[in-house]
């Protein structure tokens, strides 16, 4: 445990000092949500609390009726936090960055702010850690906790982006966990939570090791609890429950008439699932996750804080096999290209600093063609982690 004490202490430095540093307009979505359940009593109704506004309101103006998309325990969770903060919040600062936000970062406040808005997110990272070196060999302990520390997607997204995909992060890793200790059904119960927060965790479900139909079962049922509360809502059946953002994996596909065509995410997941169906134990519990979210990854025009759900996984794969580092670290590079491809509140407007790299990129070579090559990098990467780790991995790992 000694060993762990300075990693630890370097990875707390690091997300402290990003935390106040950095701050995206997302950070304003799920806080929205949790501020009108926290302060205006909305906790049943808050999918339908901007479009019962009058149509000069503010958050009518600015947001928009279609504005809160995601799933309800990402306002529970956010409401819980703004509760239990509520004594030491600087409410009208906060209101400032809800409806200017311009005017919020030049307020002396911000910083304070931003520690409270961000901070929570350190216990899902602990919880994540616990997991992990719980999954782990124990010889494996001190190099999964440094990449933990290190780990660019998450700190990226908790601590710069102030997103809560660290709730995904820990439901894919319980989801592991779980499994290996000979309870899948758990895992289903801890994906479904995870799906609470954004649904994709529901697609890993299937892949568990045990009993399909009660893994399903069980993963399902335990999303319609979190969501049944909220099934009679307008806005929630419109907004979250069929958000357009969920829709972006079904995007690329091979035309085949005029309106169809072969969704290649679908052809991806299928063959995985039949792969998984016969041939279970050619990759561990975690590879076979790994793998779905690889494809998805491949062939999705993906947000780029969304690219922490996987970096457990790769973590796994590293410590399990050290041959794969090489094609880890090339996904991760790519991700980096990615992220630098996107409008400039996403990497160098994090910081505050002007500045537009795709743009300079363009100057010299088509930046859209560069990022396309990346894209495609990046998959036949994938392909090549997968069947490096197919014929080293047991399933004991």
């Amino acid at each position: 445990m000694k060993s762990l004490l300075p990693w630890l202490a370097l990875g707390l430095a690091i997300r402290l000092i990003l935390i106040p540093l950095t701050l995206h307009p997302d950070i304003r979505g799920h806080y929205l949500g949790a501020y009108f359940i926290t302060r205006h009593g909305a906790f049943f109704s808050v999918y339908d609390f901007i479009s019962r506004l009058p149509r000069d309101d503010v958050y009518t103006r600015l947001y928009g009726d279609n504005f809160l998309v995601y799933s309800p325990l990402t306002y529970w969770f956010h409401a819980a936090v703004l509760s239990i903060e509520s004594a030491v919040i600087p409410w009208g600062l906060f209101v400032s960055l809800e409806q200017d936000i311009g005017a919020a970062i030049a307020m002396p406040g911000i910083p304070w702010l931003l520690y409270l808005l961000k901070l929570p997110y350190l216990l899902i990272d602990a919880l994540g850690l616990w997991f992990l070196l719980k999954i782990v060999r124990e010889k494996h302990r001190l190099q999964a906790c440094i990449l933990w520390v290190l780990n660019l997607p998450l700190i990226y997204s908790a601590y710069m982006m102030g997103q809560f995909d660290t709730f995904l992060v820990v439901s894919i890793l319980a989801a592991v966990y779980f499994s290996k200790s000979d309870r899948p059904v758990l895992g289903a119960v801890a994906l479904a939570v995870g799906a609470g927060f954004k649904p994709f965790p529901l697609f890993l479900v299937p892949f568990l090791p045990g009993l399909k139909i009660k893994n399903i079962f069980a993963g399902l049922f335990t999303y319609f609890l979190i969501i049944l509360p909220y099934l009679p809502s307008p806005g929630f059946r419109q907004y979250a429950l069929l958000a357009q953002h969920t829709d972006k994996m079904w995007y690329a596909g091979i035309p085949i008439s005029g309106s169809q065509y072969l969704s290649l995410f679908m052809v991806g997941y299928v063959f995985i699932f039949w792969m998984f169906h016969y041939f279970p134990k050619k990759l561990p519990v975690w590879g076979w996750l790994l793998a779905v979210l690889l494809l998805f990854y491949s062939v999705t025009h993906y947000h780029p804080q969304w690219f922490a759900w996987i970096s457990p996984l790769l973590i796994l794969a590293a410590v399990n096999s050290p041959r794969v580092w090489l094609p880890v670290s090339a996904l991760v590079a790519c991700w980096v290209g990615v992220v630098l491809s996107f409008e400039p509140s996403l990497n160098l407007g994090l910081f505050g600093l002007p500045g537009n790299i795709f743009r300079e990129i363009n100057r010299f070579y088509p930046a859209d063609r560069l990022v396309s090559f990346i894209r495609s990098a990046f998959a036949a990467t994938s392909l090549a982690l997968l069947s490096a780790i197919q014929s080293h991995e047991t399933p004991k790992d």
